[in-house]
C-alpha cells in the first residue's frame, strides 16, 4: 500500500489503474533534518514527488507529513 495514500484514505491501486498499481521505494532526506526516511509510493504520487519536490509534496500531503513526523521524530538520544 502506498504510504502517502493510506495515510490520505485513498485507494492507491484504483487511482493508478491496472497497468501502473506497483509501488517504488523512495527516500526522503532534507524535509527532516537530513536523515534518510525511505517511504513505498505508488506510481502517481512517486511523480508527484519527483516533479514538485520534498517540501511540496509534503506540503499537499500533510497527514503524511504528520505521520512520517511522528514516527521518525528525532530524538537526542537517537544514535
Amino acid at each position: 500500500m502506498c504510504d502517502a495514500c493510506s495515510a490520505a484514505g485513498r485507494n492507491w491501486s484504483l487511482a493508478n489503474g491496472p497497468q501502473r498499481s506497483k509501488l517504488v521505494k523512495a527516500k526522503i532526506f532534507s524535509a527532516f533534518n537530513g536523515r534518510e526516511i525511505k517511504v513505498k509510493l505508488c506510481y502517481l504520487c512517486s511523480i508527484k514527488l519527483f516533479i514538485g519536490g520534498e517540501k511540496s509534496f509534503l506540503r499537499e500531503n500533510p497527514s503524511f507529513n504528520v505521520e512520517l513526523s511522528t514516527q521518525h521524530a528525532g530524538s537526542e538520544f537517537d544514535f
